[in-house]
């Protein structure tokens, strides 16, 4: 290296090797080799020998794990080889009747088959690309045929090398997740900041993965186990040889996996993983039950959604039973009033619950829940907390029945409750706080506006001191107002601030979102937008014009076009619509008339292998458009699984072509179907 005494380029070849050593001990097998202090040194000489010789600076030094400035947003990459999702089982009788399928599919007499059986680790999908020895590319899984490059963030886990003893192309696949402990102090951290704090370690890793700022990401507590070798410089054939060989490459894997030769060991793991799960320092949700030869998967093949030779085994979701101190009732922005429970705090699925759902009125009353109670509570989906009954009713007289209050709590105004529907609703829809409260909270959601640091206890002291009379108030408040806050010093003021006026930049859909218009979410704010092509144009619009034309249109329909019309022809959301042009928020519509679909319209039917939503938003940033029936017009009808043969009929009397999914990726390639 020119200019560099060669003592010093091995003292920093060394100074590399021995902290990502030391790194490993640490972020993978908790086991440090060297006290913080002995670390610290290390690290701070390496920074003295790059700074006092640039040229030895290189993509792989712990030094540039955190580099360059924030991203404006995260690229859409093509995945090498597609992400499939697993397909669940929930008991062993679907455990053996997807193992009797792939022994059937490869001809039955076969000697037995060779299983893997591992953790499901409850995090975020990533891919991660190899390339010359260096970490070039990390993907989220996205919609499994792209994903977002989220390179920049990745290289902050510290347990990922960033380079490996590999020249060529290694393909890897793994979860990013969170220590549950690790979690415990970030929520501690960003509830003393007024954020709000995540719901399990699955949101902590998906959100800091996506944060744009790769030093804000390196400060969460990320760690990352690789499970799957996609590709490879002699590609062992076997999953365990696949796992091995990572290991050797200094790559972080669990270890956790079990060899079976037969069914009944599959079983026999599956419960044991089950009854380790409450003392793994992570959280898993489940395992995952693969074939062990590579050959016999590329036999096996995979269906439009799932791979045929892997199937994911889903533990029951966790319960907790805690005593229920009060029914709270909270209003959202529609004026719906909800029925809280507030709890006793109790450990459930690694995080402590204090508040759970009682849906509402009728469902009490059928649970016969009562304040005093010892309730059972779960997690559904393993995310959102609820009472699903009664474990035992105190042994002294128990409390009154539940009532729903007959004064909105926010308000005091009278609820109502419509012929047919389980919800009472406050009518004070200009003048509630509560619905106020609850309508900022949307505003700054990520299927919103996206305001990080403006969780829901900042918008509560917001109101309380009237502050932000709407949501167009949130761009007239300044750091001095959030400062005089609590718990609110000058860095969250700062923050704040900034997160509120970085989204002035998002796109007229997302604004239309946040508006919260009734029935408008994120998919009809697309269409929308496109109509109206800015928010001045938007305000503009005759509202009996658009109570016409609205419902003609492909995904808007009758009730969203009346929606919509009545939004236009109330003088309040008027107002607020003013005065955001007035603030100078006036975005436009996101552009995507360049796409590979320009020009092209379609309609989904049946079961793909991705969400319908996310390839309908797929369609559209490629230019196309999304009808939700097939219509005169409509070009394409994109037929996944299931598809009732109606659909397809009408689909051919109308002269739309009728395509499969694998066709649509060829247009979304720029091909033919």
């Amino acid at each position: 290296m020119r200019h560099v005494p060669k003592d010093v380029v091995a003292r920093h070849e060394a100074l590399i090797r021995e902290i990502a050593a030391h790194d490993r001990s640490y972020y993978v097998f908790d086991a440090p080799t060297i006290n913080d202090r002995a670390y610290d040194r290390l690290y701070a000489e390496l920074v003295a020998l790059e700074r006092e010789h640039p040229a030895l600076v290189r993509p792989d030094s712990p030094t540039q794990r955190v580099g360059g400035e924030p991203a404006a947003g995260f690229a859409r990459v093509k995945h090498p080889r597609r992400m499939y999702s697993l397909d669940n089982s929930y008991n062993e009788a679907d455990i053996r009747e997807f193992m009797a399928r792939a022994r059937e599919a490869l001809g039955g007499a076969l000697a037995p088959i060779a299983w893997v059986v591992e953790p499901k680790l409850d995090g975020a999908s990533m891919e991660l690309v190899y390339r010359g020895g260096r970490l070039a590319l990390a993907l989220t899984r996205g919609d499994g045929v792209e994903g977002e490059d989220v390179t920049a963030n990745v290289r902050t886990i510290r347990s990922l090398p960033l380079a490996v003893p590999c020249d060529g192309e290694v393909i890897t696949r793994g979860e990013v997740f969170i220590h549950c402990a690790d979690l415990a102090a970030v929520n501690a951290a960003r509830e003393a900041a007024d954020d709000p704090p995540f719901a399990n370690p699955r949101n902590a890793a998906a959100g800091s993965l996506r944060l744009l700022d790769p030093k804000e990401a390196a400060s969460r507590p990320l760690r990352i186990h690789l499970y799957e070798l996609v590709a490879a410089p002699d590609h062992p054939d076997t999953h365990l040889g696949c796992l091995a060989l990572l290991a050797a490459l200094g790559l972080p894997v669990h270890g956790m996996q079990k060899a079976c030769a037969s069914e009944d060991e599959v079983i026999a793991a599956l419960g044991a993983f089950a009854a380790a799960r409450p003392s793994l320092p992570f959280d898993i949700d489940g395992a995952v039950v693969k074939v062990d030869d590579l050959k016999l998967r590329e036999r096996l093949g995979s269906t439009a959604r799932f791979p045929r030779w892997a199937a994911a085994y889903k533990f029951e979701a966790e319960k907790a039973e805690t005593r229920l101190l009060e029914i709270a009732v909270q209003v959202g922005r529609t004026g719906a009033l909800t029925p809280v429970a507030v709890l006793e705090p109790v450990q459930l699925a690694g995080t402590t619950v204090s508040r759970a759902t009682l849906h509402n009125e009728d469902e009490i009353r059928a649970k016969d829940i009562r304040v005093g109670d010892t309730v059972v509570v779960e997690k559904a989906g393993e995310i959102i907390p609820q009472v699903v009954g009664v474990a035992k009713a105190p042994d002294a007289e128990r409390g009154p029945a539940f009532v729903m209050p007959r004064r909105c709590p926010a308000c005091g105004a009278r609820p109502s409750r419509g012929e047919g529907e389980a919800r009472w609703r406050c009518p004070n829809r200009l003048a509630c706080p509560g619905q106020l409260k609850a309508s900022l909270v949307h505003f700054a959601s990520r299927k919103a506006m996206d305001i990080e640091h403006l969780g829901p206890s900042l918008v509560d002291q917001l109101v309380d001191q009237g502050l932000v009379r709407d949501v167009a108030g949130l761009y007239r408040v300044g750091e001095a107002d959030l400062e005089a806050l609590e718990r609110m010093g000058k860095k969250s003021a700062e923050n704040a601030i900034a997160a509120i006026r970085a989204s002035r930049a998002r796109p007229l859909h997302r604004l239309i979102t946040g508006l919260g218009i009734p029935l408008v979410g994120e998919v009809a704010a697309v269409p929308l937008a496109a109509r109206y092509g800015s928010l001045s144009r938007f305000a503009a619009a005759d509202p009996e014009v658009e109570r016409a034309e609205l419902s003609a249109m492909f995904g808007i329909g009758d009730k969203i076009a009346a929606a919509v019309a009545d939004a236009l022809a109330d003088e309040r959301f008027l107002g607020v619509v003013r005065e955001l042009l007035e603030l100078g928020i006036d975005p436009a519509a996101e552009a995507v008339a360049g796409g590979p679909l320009a020009g092209a319209s379609f309609c989904i039917t049946g079961a793909l292998s991705s969400p319908r939503h996310a390839v309908q938003e797929r369609i559209r940033a490629a230019g196309g458009e999304v009808h939700t029936a097939v219509k005169r017009g409509t070009g394409y009808l994109v037929a996944g699984a299931d598809v009732g043969k109606a659909k397809l009929e009408k689909a051919r009397a109308l002269g739309t072509v009728v395509i499969d999914e694998a066709a649509l990726e060829r247009l979304f390639a720029g091909g033919k179907p």
